[in-house]
C-alpha cells in the first residue's frame, strides 16, 4: 500500500502574514482610529508579563477584529511592537492568543518559572495545527467539517487518504499531549495550583486542548474503524498501538483536569471508557460513544466574581505574614480574628451565590414544568374536541339513518338503536372523564401558578436580601481592610519599639549573664576557701594528736637515750681496750708481712729456676725423641738397601712395619712439637 506524502509540510509566518488579505476600508477615520486603539488595548491587556490568565473579553475582542478586517494583519503589526521575546510570560500568552485566533478567528488567519519549555511546546502545537489545516482544508479552525458530518464518508473508499489522515491526526494529538504533559509537570503543588493566578495562567490553554483532543480522539477512532474495513490487522498494528498509548495519556489528562477546581465552572470534561475500542469487532462501533466537551459560556462572568478570591502566594505576602505572626501576641490574635471574619464573609457570599444559582435552576425547572403541563392540557383539550366532533358526527349519522330506515324492520332498528345508544353512552362517559381530567389539570395549573408566584416572590426577596447582604458585606470587608491597614501601621510601630526593647534587653541580659558568671566564680572560690579552712582545721586537730603522741614517744626515747649513753660509756672503755689490742695486732701483722714478702721473693726465685730447668728438660726430651726417630729412619733406610730382604716376603713385612713405625713416630714428634710450641707461647 502506498501512502501519499506529496503534501507540503512547511508553514512560514512571513508567508502567513503576506497571504492575509488587506483589510476593508473603514468609512470614518475616527472610527478606524478608535477600532485600532481598542484592538491595541485588548492586545496589550491580553499579552503582558503579568502572570494571570488573559480575560475572555480581550480575547473575544481580538477574534472579532479579525472578522471585521477579514484577516489578522493588524494583529501581527501590533505583535511587532509588543516584543514577544522580552519576557517568557508574554511568549506564553502570545501562543495562547494565536491558538485562539487560529481556532475561532477568521478563516484567513493563517519567564520567570520555566516558561521557555512551555512556550516551546505551545509553538510546536501551533505549528502542528497549521500543518494539519494546510494539508486538510476540509476541517475548520475548531475541527468541524463544513460539508461532511461523518468523517468515514470523507474519502469514500480511498484507504490511502484515510491512512495519511490518521497519521496526521495522531501527530496533532501528540502535540497536544506533549503540551499537557509539560504544563502539569511545571505546576508546583505548594505554590501554583488551580486557584492561584500563576496556576490559572498556565492551566487556561488546557480548555482549548480539551476541546480539540476530544474531537481528535473521536476522529481517530472512526478513521481506524474505517481502515479496518479495507486493510488487514497486521498493517494497522502500529496505529492501534499508538492509539492505546495516546488513549492512556488522554485519559490521565482528563482525570487530572477533572480534579482541579478551576475547570469545574468553565468546561464539562468528557469521560473516557476503561479501554479503547476493539477495532477487530465491528459491533464495538455501535457501542462507541463520542466524547463531548461542553464549555460553560457564563464562565467569564463567574471568573470576574472569583478574581478577588484568588490565593496570593507572592513572597511579599509571605514575608508580611511571617513578620505579623512573629509580633505581639495580642495583635496577632486580632489580625487572625479579622482574617477569619473576612474568610467567613467570603464563604457566606459564596453560599448566597450558590443559593441564587439553585433558585434560578428551580425557577427554570418550574417554567419547564408549566410548559409541559400546558402542552398536556392543550393535548387533552384537542382530544376532547375530537371526541365531541366524533360524537356529534355519529349523532348526525344516526339521525340520518333513522330518517332513511324509519320504516325498516323494527327488530333490526331496535338492535341498531341499542348499539348506537351503547356507543353514545360510552362516548358520553369518556367525555365526562375528559371533563374531569380537564378540571384536575386546571386545578394543578392554578396550584403551579400559585407556586410559581410564591417562588418568584421568594426569589425576589432573596435576591434583594442577597444584594443588601452583599453590599453590607462589601462595606464590612472595606472596613475590615481599613482596620487591617491601621493594624499593619500599628504593628510596624510596635515592631520598631519591640526591636529597640529587644536590643536593650539583649544588652542587659548579656550584662546580667556576666555578673551571674562572676558571682558563680566568686561563690566557687568561697566554697573552695571554706573547704580549705575545714581541711586545715582537721589537719590541725590531727597534728595536735600526733604532737601529743610524739611527746610521749620523745619521753620514751629520752629514757632510752639515757640508758644508751650509759651503755656507750661502757662501749668506749671497751673500745680503748680493743684499740690497744689492734695496735699490738698491727705490729704483729707488719712482721708477718715482712716475712711474707721475703718468702714471696724466694718463691719467685725458685719458680724462675724451676722454669729454666723445665725448659732444659723439654729441650732435651725433644732432642732425644728426634734422635730416636732419626735413628729409626736411618735403620729403615739401611734395610731397604739389602736386596735379599726386599726379595723375601718376611723382609717386606718387616720393612713395612718399620716404615709405619717411623711414620707414626714422625707424626707423634710433629704433634708433640706443636703442643710444646703452644705451651711455650
Amino acid at each position: 500500500m502506498s501512502v501519499n506524502k506529496n503534501r507540503s509540510s512547511t508553514v512560514y509566518l512571513n508567508q502567513l502574514i503576506t497571504n492575509i488579505p488587506l483589510r476593508q476600508k473603514i468609512a470614518d477615520q475616527n472610527d478606524r482610529d478608535k477600532f485600532e486603539w481598542n484592538q491595541w488595548q485588548s492586545a496589550t491587556k491580553a499579552i503582558n508579563n503579568v502572570e494571570v490568565s488573559p480575560k475572555e473579553k480581550h480575547v473575544r475582542n481580538l477574534i472579532l477584529g479579525t472578522f471585521r478586517l477579514e484577516g489578522s494583519r493588524l494583529f501581527w503589526s501590533m505583535m511587532i511592537r509588543i516584543n514577544i521575546e522580552s519576557h517568557p510570560v508574554i511568549g506564553w500568552k502570545f501562543c495562547y492568543i494565536i491558538h485562539r485566533l487560529l481556532r475561532d478567528g477568521h478563516k484567513n488567519n493563517g519567564v520567570q518559572q520555566n516558561y521557555s519549555l512551555l512556550s516551546y511546546r505551545y509553538c510546536n502545537l501551533i505549528i502542528a495545527k497549521l500543518k494539519f489545516h494546510e494539508r486538510n482544508p476540509i476541517f475548520t479552525g475548531n475541527l468541524t467539517m463544513n460539508e461532511y458530518k461523518d468523517i468515514r464518508r470523507l474519502f469514500n473508499d480511498n484507504f490511502n487518504s484515510y491512512f495519511q489522515l490518521c497519521i496526521e491526526l495522531f501527530d496533532y494529538m501528540e502535540a497536544i499531549l506533549n503540551l499537557v504533559q509539560v504544563i502539569f509537570k511545571s505546576l508546583d503543588q505548594s505554590r501554583s495550583n488551580s486557584m492561584t493566578a500563576a496556576g490559572q495562567c498556565r492551566l487556561n490553554p488546557l480548555i482549548v486542548c480539551i476541546q480539540d483532543s476530544s474531537l481528535l480522539y473521536d476522529y481517530i477512532v472512526k478513521v481506524l474503524f474505517k481502515l479496518h474495513e479495507g486493510l488487514s490487522g497486521d498493517v494497522l498494528q502500529d496505529h492501534r498501538q499508538r492509539l492505546i498509548d495516546q488513549f492512556q495519556r488522554l485519559k490521565c489528562f482528563y482525570a487530572q483536569s477533572s480534579t482541579l477546581q478551576y475547570f469545574s465552572n468553565l468546561i464539562k470534561i468528557p469521560v473516557l471508557p476503561e479501554n479503547p475500542p476493539n477495532f477487530n469487532v465491528k459491533e464495538d462501533l455501535k457501542n462507541y460513544q463520542t466524547p463531548v466537551a461542553i464549555v460553560n459560556t457564563s464562565s467569564s462572568d463567574s471568573s470576574q466574581v472569583m478574581e478577588d478570591l484568588l490565593i496570593d502566594i507572592s513572597d511579599d505576602t509571605k514575608s508580611t505574614l511571617r513578620a505579623t505572626f512573629s509580633d505581639n501576641l495580642l495583635e496577632n490574635e486580632t489580625m487572625y480574628n479579622r482574617a477569619q471574619d473576612i474568610s467567613d464573609l467570603e464563604q457566606t457570599l459564596l453560599q448566597y451565590d450558590t443559593m441564587l444559582k439553585q433558585n434560578r435552576s428551580e425557577t427554570d425547572d418550574l417554567h419547564r414544568t408549566i410548559v409541559i403541563k400546558d402542552a398536556e392540557l392543550i393535548a387533552e383539550r384537542d382530544h376532547r374536541l375530537q371526541i365531541e366532533e366524533q360524537l356529534h358526527h355519529q349523532l348526525n349519522n344516526q339521525q340520518s339513518i333513522e330518517e332513511i330506515h324509519a320504516f325498516d324492520n323494527k327488530t333490526n332498528s331496535n338492535e341498531k338503536f341499542n348499539k348506537l345508544l351503547d356507543t353514545y353512552n360510552q362516548l358520553y362517559e369518556e367525555h365526562i372523564v375528559v371533563l374531569r381530567r380537564e378540571g384536575e389539570i386546571k386545578k394543578q395549573l392554578e396550584t403551579l401558578n400559585q407556586q410559581y408566584k410564591q417562588l418568584k416572590e421568594d426569589y425576589t426577596k432573596k435576591e434583594n436580601e442577597f444584594n443588601q447582604n452583599y453590599q453590607k458585606f462589601n462595606n464590612e470587608i472595606m472596613q475590615l481592610r481599613q482596620t487591617n491597614d491601621e493594624l499593619q501601621g500599628r504593628i510596624q510601630v510596635l515592631t520598631t519599639e519591640r526591636n529597640d526593647y529587644q536590643s536593650i534587653t539583649i544588652t542587659t541580659n548579656e550584662r546580667i549573664k556576666e555578673i551571674e558568671h562572676a558571682k558563680q566564680s566568686f561563690e566557687e572560690q568561697l566554697k573552695e576557701l571554706e573547704n580549705d579552712k575545714s581541711r586545715l582545721h582537721s589537719d590541725k586537730f590531727t597534728f595536735e594528736n600526733k604532737l601529743k603522741e610524739t611527746e610521749g614517744e620523745r619521753r620514751d626515747l629520752f629514757d632510752q637515750n639515757r640508758e644508751q649513753e650509759e651503755n656507750l660509756i661502757d662501749l668506749i672503755h671497751e673500745k680503748e681496750v680493743l684499740e690497744q689490742k689492734v695496735i699490738d695486732s698491727e705490729e704483729t701483722i707488719r712482721e708477718w708481712a715482712r716475712k711474707f714478702i721475703d718468702i714471696a721473693d724466694k718463691q719467685k726465685l725458685i719458680q724462675a729456676n724451676h722454669e729454666n730447668l723445665l725448659n732444659n728438660v723439654k729441650r732435651q726430651y725433644k732432642y732425644s725423641i728426634l734422635t730416636y726417630c732419626i735413628n729409626q729412619m736411618h735403620d729403615g733406610i739401611d734395610r731397604t738397601k739389602d736386596i735379599e730382604l726386599l726379595n723375601c716376603k718376611s723382609s717386606a713385612d718387616y720393612l713395612r712395619t718399620k716404615l709405619q713405625i717411623a711414620v707414626t713416630s714422625t707424626k707423634k714428634i710433629q704433634d708433640l712439637w706443636t703442643k710444646q710450641n703452644e705451651l711455650d707461647e
